[in-house]
């Protein structure tokens, strides 16, 4: 009898999380393109890897399924604190967030690239450059001209800030 108890207690801790509750893991940082869905094929995360190593600022690409039950932007910013993006001093790193069941794109952009990218230039790039790949179900064409985008909008080495 004196079994029962702690096999009650063993079966309760076992029981997992409630999932509607629990928030989305944050994946390790171990490429510029992680792509937890399986979306891209690999060598579209490649080049898009390749791409993205030679821009000024680092800039890292996330797909997930989801974000619930967080927000796009509470994940991001999990996401960015995790990754520590970019230069600790000049907190310039750059996430190109999609969760692709919420049909949800967020750029996250450090304090240190806001007056280059400020948030409502970021809102335009997923609403005019991305999104219509991913209506179109274009994924690494969206991805890639976001990346365009945003490395158009900031500043180029030698060039005054």
């Amino acid at each position: 009898m004196g079994l029962l108890p702690a096999f009650w207690l063993v079966a309760v801790l076992a029981l997992p999380c409630d999932p509607v509750r629990a928030e989305p893991v944050v994946p390790p940082l171990q490429s510029r393109v992680t792509d937890t869905t399986g979306t891209l094929s690999a060598s579209q995360r490649d080049e898009l890897a390749a791409l993205l190593r030679g821009q000024q600022a680092q800039i890292a690409v996330l797909i997930v399924a989801t974000t619930l039950p967080e927000t796009i932007e509470q994940f991001a910013i999990r996401v960015a604190e995790s990754w520590k993006l970019g230069d600790r001093k000049r907190d310039d790193g750059i996430l190109l967030l999609v969760a692709l069941a919420d049909h949800r794109i967020r750029i996250e952009v450090g304090y240190g690239l806001e007056g280059d990218l400020p948030d409502a230039r970021a809102k335009r790039i997923v609403e005019d450059t991305i999104a219509p790949h991913f209506k179109r179900k274009d994924y690494y064409g969206g991805l890639r001209a976001g990346i365009e985008t945003i490395a158009a909008a900031l500043p180029h080495p030698g060039a005054s800030h």
